[in-house]
């Protein structure tokens, strides 16, 4: 190596604006200046090898993007394409049907279809919110015991499929939440104890209140969780089967928007199992009066435009 070649550089003392030549350094000086440059060398070696990393990390990421956008794509066509023919179909013999029994069991066909159709919907709506940070919550004072009612009335179709008994018990008049959320976790932790539970067994609800906020319980007895599946039925697009309690509607999105949804609102959830069930506990702290949006809603009109819904019966 040519130490005195204008590539191997020269160095500039502090304070002077002269340049001294390799040539011109005693032998300590030469060998702190190659220490120092090898120095510099090896941290731009770690430098491209931390820049690389990331980049093959990125890469890895938008690698299992895509393999996760063509999966939920996949899932959208499976999910919404049969319930969408059988409704179309559903409405060309409802409208020939002039035997009332007839049409009255095509009215509830259609239910059904448009229940699973409606349900996907929310949690996709709901996973988009929350992946593109339109998530801020807006308290109200509800009756969790009435929006347990509703959520029940909601899933009557896969609830009376498996010939279910419900119960909701409460200790708790009212409580101030952001109650779009709460009913959709609701919703959720309700259609998982459908989908998994044995036929005419009970689905129970209860709420209560201790000195670190509000919990609410849903309990099914079924096949339980298996411990290989604890980890991951709060992922995304997890689906799993342990016997033939589980049916094949489902994108996958339920227990890991419930997660997202508690969360959101810095509560918990959480589960176990005993004597046969399994139970989903989801907490949530006390919010006080100052943290209510402007609408002050109880019960159902804060789902629903009753005056609409009840024009709709009347027609």
């Amino acid at each position: 190596m040519n130490l005195d070649s204008p590539g191997f550089g020269a160095i500039t003392e502090p304070g002077k604006e002269e340049k001294m030549e390799i040539t011109q350094l005693d032998d300590q000086e030469l060998l702190n200046e190659i220490s120092r440059r090898f120095q510099e060398k090896r941290a731009s070696i770690h430098e491209m090898e931390f820049m690389t990393k990331k980049l093959l990390e990125f890469n890895e990421k938008a690698k299992e993007a895509e393999e996760v956008k063509t999966y939920f794509l996949s899932l959208i066509k499976n999910e919404f394409n049969n319930p969408m023919t059988v409704l179309l179909n559903l409405v060309k013999k409802i409208g020939g049907e002039n035997d009332p029994t007839k049409a009255s069991r095509i009215a509830t066909m259609m239910h059904k279809e448009l229940m699973y159709l409606d349900f996907s919907l929310k949690n996709i709506f709901a996973a988009s919110e929350i992946e593109y940070g339109q998530n801020a919550n807006s308290y109200v004072r509800v009756r969790p015991e009435e929006i347990a009612y509703e959520a029940i009335s909601y899933l009557e179709p896969m609830i009376e499929e498996k010939l279910l008994r419900t119960e909701v018990m409460s200790s708790v008049k009212t409580m101030v939440i952001d109650a779009q959320k709460f009913y959709l976790i609701l919703l959720n932790l309700l259609s998982n104890g459908c989908e998994f539970s044995h036929p005419s067994t009970t689905l129970s609800i209860s709420f209560s209140k201790d000195d670190e906020g509000y919990e609410m319980r849903v309990a099914n007895t079924g096949e339980g969780i298996k411990e290989e599946n604890t980890k991951q039925i709060f992922n995304r697009f997890y689906k799993y089967s342990t016997g033939k309690t589980r049916p094949s509607q489902g994108l996958g999105l339920g227990l890991s928007v419930v997660k997202e949804l508690c969360e959101l609102m810095e509560g918990t959830i959480d589960y176990f199992e005993e004597e046969g069930r399994t139970v989903f506990i989801a907490r949530f702290p006390e919010k006080c009066e100052k943290d209510l949006s402007i609408s002050h809603g109880l019960g159902s009109d804060e789902f629903f435009d009753s005056e609409f819904v009840h024009s709709l019966m009347e027609f």
